[in-house]
């Protein structure tokens, strides 16, 4: 009998991910994402947040298509409007950043900045999402803080 391995040559391990955490911001532990960082605010008031979710892409999968399935996504949310998409870069790599908003009962109006950017490596392509999330009414405050700590996202390979 043999044994495999994770990480290894077959299965190489996602790349090393580092991004500023300011001051008032903390590390949240969050499901299915490899990292996150909240901004420490009272208890019941909505917490700002970047989450960065690395995924495994498949072999014959499109940046194009992941980016049209997340636009899907946004689309498909209740009274969502796009504010904006651009090509960008993201530590050196051909990037898209998405921001837009929409409104729920629980918490009004949410608004929310999504950085996609595909990195190649070890033989596999591994799609990186970093999300940054706010208040509506806080985003005056907020927005370049998320847009800064998006730019301070490094990924590297193990």
């Amino acid at each position: 009998m043999s044994t495999v391995t994770y990480p290894s040559e077959t299965f190489p391990g996602f790349p090393a991910v580092v991004m500023d955490c300011p001051e008032g911001w903390v590390t949240h532990l969050v499901p299915q994402a490899q990292m996150a960082i909240i901004q420490d605010r009272p208890e019941g008031e909505f917490r700002p947040n970047v989450v960065v979710v690395i995924q495994r892409m498949a072999p014959n999968q499109t940046v194009e298509a992941v980016i049209e399935q997340a636009v899907q996504k946004f689309q498909e949310t209740p009274g969502y409007e796009e504010v904006g998409r651009m090509n960008t870069t993201f530590n050196g790599l051909p990037a898209v950043r998405i921001e837009g908003a929409w409104t729920t009962e629980q918490t009004g109006t949410i608004a929310q900045a999504l950085r996609i950017a595909v990195v190649e490596h070890d033989g596999v392509r591994d799609l990186v999402e970093v999300t940054g999330t706010c208040a509506g009414p806080q985003a005056a405050e907020i927005w370049p803080q998320v847009r800064e700590i998006q730019d301070s996202v490094q990924l590297a390979d193990r």
